[in-house]
């Protein structure tokens, strides 16, 4: 099971979040609206933005024209989760550095 964000069931009473959840799968952000499942590759994050407040973070989330402002967070799970996507996409660019690294030596081989 993918690790899952969302908001205290006090941050969500005391700033009005909504029901909302993010969760990391790989390669994939989920972000989950009133049961609706937005689902979107980590590269395509054009903007991810967490907002520490002193008991309750905000996480902005950008793709393209859509931006989802997820509030209620618990501050400390707003870090978790920060530091879950930067390592998330930081393996991403690590595999695809290494897959160009690996096509340009085969074809240096050829050569």
């Amino acid at each position: 099971m993918p690790p899952t964000w969302q908001p205290s069931a006090w941050g969500k009473a005391l700033t009005s979040s909504g029901d909302w959840k993010l969760a990391l799968h790989g390669d994939t952000l989920t972000v989950t609206l009133g049961g609706v499942a937005i689902v979107t590759a980590v590269e395509d994050v054009e903007i991810l933005a967490v907002t520490r407040g002193l008991l309750w973070s905000r996480i902005e989330v950008h793709v393209g024209e859509w931006v989802s402002r997820l509030y209620g967070i618990r501050s400390k799970d707003a870090a978790a989760f920060e530091r879950a996507f930067a390592a998330s996409l930081k393996a991403l660019q690590l595999r695809q550095c290494t897959a160009e690294f690996d096509a340009a030596a085969h074809r240096a081989s050829l050569g």
